[in-house]
């Protein structure tokens, strides 16, 4: 069964311990096997019987873990593999491992809104959708835990730059841009820029313009 359901996750840092339902409707409890993500995780799956026809297996998924909630389509075939239409709620903690290399930490939750993406190969076809994060505390260099930053909105564009995922970041209020996050899967690296604008939303002084880049760097991919 879990074969029939388990091509469209494939690439997923998931070890599976139980399966149940049938290969049209079961689930499967599962735990998260990356350092960014871990503890257990409930998909559920509906797979779409009239995509066979078209050479595609698409299923109907809900994947739910202790930092996060997710649902909408996954599928793989003849025209590649991805997502479409997901919806939900990732904790911002979630993130802890990447933010840490600059020393900081936020709170809240991700919103995740229509997101969708089709990968053919190792490249990026399409990408859509928008990931946003309410604000809130975050610490910082400098600061501590016991003097945070209020930080405000920000709202993520996902989108396909050659054959990459780019997810752009801008403040809510006055759609400025903040930096970009690059998924470079031909690669096999994370790119992550920031723009000096972040430390004048902190309320932090800095010198010169708001869009020179503070921080430019790639990192390898954790799966």
């Amino acid at each position: 069964m879990w074969r029939a359901a388990s091509g469209s996750l494939a690439g997923l840092p998931l070890q599976v311990e139980r399966v149940g339902g049938s290969v049209w409707d079961g689930y499967a409890v599962a735990n998260l096997r990356n350092p960014a993500l871990r503890g257990p995780v409930v998909i559920d799956w509906d797979l779409k019987a009239l995509r066979l026809i078209l050479g595609e297996v698409r299923l109907g998924l809900r994947v739910e873990g202790q930092a996060f909630q997710l649902t909408g389509d996954a599928f793989t075939g003849l025209w590649g593999k991805g997502a479409n239409d997901l919806n939900g709620d990732i904790q911002a903690r979630m993130l802890d491992q990447m933010l840490r290399e600059f020393g900081v930490s936020a709170g809240g939750a991700l919103k995740v809104n229509q997101v969708g993406f089709n990968i053919s190969g190792n490249r990026v076809s399409s990408a859509e959708g928008q990931i946003t994060w309410g604000g809130g505390m975050v610490t910082a260099p400098g600061r501590g835990r016991s003097n945070p930053i209020d930080f405000p909105p920000v709202k993520g564009e996902l989108s396909e730059n050659e054959g990459n995922l780019m997810l752009a970041f801008t403040e809510t209020k006055g759609n400025k841009s903040l930096g970009e996050l690059g998924l470079l899967l031909e690669n096999g690296v994370a790119s992550v820029k920031v723009l000096q604008r972040v430390l004048r939303l902190a309320g932090m002084e800095a010198s010169g313009s708001d869009d020179k880049v503070l921080v430019n760097m790639q990192q390898p991919l954790p799966f």
